[in-house]
């Protein structure tokens, strides 16, 4: 399903390329030249011309791919042979991809290329799936994805999740507060921690912080605490230590909740970030 268009996009972008540095060349040259002997910076009439004849082959070969696999879709239907056609990477193809075998599914893979014509990618996976759709249903696909990840947490129960591959609740005791996971739990920290008397506060644009990353484990026990701290203001530095501990205690004394995928608990990562007045 994978074309050789890669390689003709490729070489078109770099006569692009190379054509702007011909130009950006030309306008150190002309530095001491009268303005009146300078052209302008614009595409030549010659590489428009080399455009145009590009695209208008790049339609015509993309029409013509798109016609042969509309056809070879349409002979693999009425020979109920279907196959899902992948476009997108998954943690748990592997799981997803036995899904689609145990109903007859072949399975298949592509890339999209961005400078081509949209409409005329991947016809035959269009096709494909606008079948298995109307036999299994518009949402097989979907569930069989659900089912799929489900298995995937269960054949892997000791990896460590990032926080975006987890569902979306707050790692916080009692923080129901969806559209803000570390509000409560910041709060909390500064609630029992004061800024020394010879602190100076923010003055400029950018914030200072510190920040926890650490695991939390499916029995809520945490391990790999590692903090990081910094100010833009320099002579905060002094106070390192008085805030990093504060830190370190704050999240250590602190009864995690479990990260879940799909209401099963998973090990997962935390970063806990705190930004100083």
């Amino acid at each position: 399903m994978i074309s050789n268009t890669g390689a003709k996009v490729s070489i078109f972008i770099l006569v692009i390329i190379l054509t702007s540095f011909s130009f950006k060349n030309k306008r150190f040259q002309n530095i001491n030249t009268p303005t009146h002997h300078i052209k302008s910076d614009t595409i030549s009439d010659s590489l428009k011309i080399e455009m145009a004849k590009y695209w208008e082959e790049e339609k015509k070969y993309w029409t013509s791919l798109c016609e042969k696999e509309t056809k070879k879709a349409q002979k693999d239907i009425l020979n109920n042979e279907l196959t899902y056609v992948n476009i997108s990477w998954n943690q748990n193809n592997k799981e997803f991809y036995n899904l689609l075998k145990e109903n007859n599914i072949k399975v298949d893979s592509a890339l999209h290329y961005c400078l081509a014509p949209g409409e005329l990618q991947h016809c035959y996976a269009k096709l494909m799936e606008n079948e298995i759709s109307k036999r299994f249903g518009h949402k097989f696909i979907d569930s069989l994805r659900l089912l799929a990840q489900k298995q995937y947490v269960k054949n892997n129960p000791n990896r460590i999740f990032t926080f975006m591959e987890c569902d979306y609740i707050s790692r916080y005791p009692n923080d129901n507060n969806k559209k803000d996971l570390s509000k409560k739990s910041i709060k909390d920290f500064w609630s029992n921690v004061s800024y020394p008397e010879d602190f100076e506060f923010k003055k400029e644009v950018s914030y200072s912080y510190m920040s926890a990353a650490f695991v939390i484990y499916k029995t809520g026990e945490i391990s790999d605490l590692k903090i990081d701290l910094y100010f833009q203001n320099k002579k905060n530095y002094k106070y390192s230590s008085y805030f990093t501990n504060h830190l370190k205690q704050f999240v250590q004394n602190t009864k995690w909740v479990p990260a879940t995928s799909l209401g099963t608990k998973v090990n997962s990562e935390m970063d806990l970030t705190i930004h100083f007045k």
